[in-house]
This record gives C-alpha cells, structure tokens and sequence, in this order.
C-alpha cells in the first residue's frame, strides 16, 4: 500500500485523466455535431433537386436525423454531466477547484446559456424547416389538382 505522502499525487492523476476524458467527449461531441449538420445539408440539397413528392421521403428522412441528434445531444449532456459530478467531487480533495469555482460563476454570469440547449437549436430550427417544406409542398400538390 501506498504512503499517505502519495495520495495527493495519485488523486491528482485520476483528476487529470478524468479531466482529458471530459474534453475527449466534448471533442466526439463537436464531430457529431459536424456530422449531423453534414447530413442535413445533404438532405436539404437532396430536396431542392427533386422539389416534388420523392421530396417528402427525403424530408422524413431528414425529421428522423435531427430526432436522433436530439437523442445523441441528450445523451452526451448526460456523459458530461456524470464525468463532470465525478471531477468535482475529486477536486473537494484537492487544494483549489477549478472546474467548481469556473461553474459556479458561469451559473451567477446572467449571460452564460446552457451548451445544450444551443446545441439543440440547430436539430430543432431544421425540423421546423423540414414540416414547412414538406406543408409546401403538399399544399403545392392540392392546388395543381384543383
């Protein structure tokens, strides 16, 4: 078993692993987000091509990715949340605590707004374009028959 003189240094290697594991899910997290809104542009490019019923397809198809971004951003705010709850509570050992001290002001700071609820702005503002799209052109289609 270790000394006493070693625990200090010990925890204080776990933290900054936890730490380095903390920001290599915020960087997966930014290459998701990437990759979603990649797809969305591909849907709406898709969708100007073909401005027809094959249209709709397509947009199902692109309410059905940003529904699944919604559940990858929930998920990863729960990541972070729990890797986040796991630093903190190791930082109560440690001299000072950064990441405590940063949060605490950040939620007195009234112009800090919360990561995710951004993040999920960009999913919900395509589905909202999408269900516009797919009225439009359904609404397109009853009026050539008539």
């Amino acid at each position: 078993m270790k000394s006493e003189e070693t625990k200090p240094e010990s925890l204080l290697v776990q933290w900054q692993t936890c730490v380095e594991m903390a920001n290599s899910v915020s960087q997966r997290r930014d290459t998701m987000n990437n990759l979603f809104t990649t797809l969305n542009l591909a849907v709406i490019a898709g969708v100007t091509f073909s401005w027809n019923l094959k249209s709709l397809f397509i947009l199902a198809i692109g309410i059905i990715v940003c529904i699944i971004w919604l559940y990858f951003i929930r998920n990863y705010k729960l990541l972070n949340a729990e890797k986040f709850a796991v630093i903190n509570s190791m930082e109560k050992q440690l001299p000072y605590q950064p990441f405590n001290t940063e949060w605490e002001k950040l939620k007195k700071n009234p112009k800090y707004k919360d990561t995710t609820k951004l993040e999920s702005i960009i999913p919900k503002t395509f589905i909202v374009l999408y269900t516009v799209a797919i009225v439009t052109i359904i609404l397109m289609r009853i009026q050539e028959a008539i």
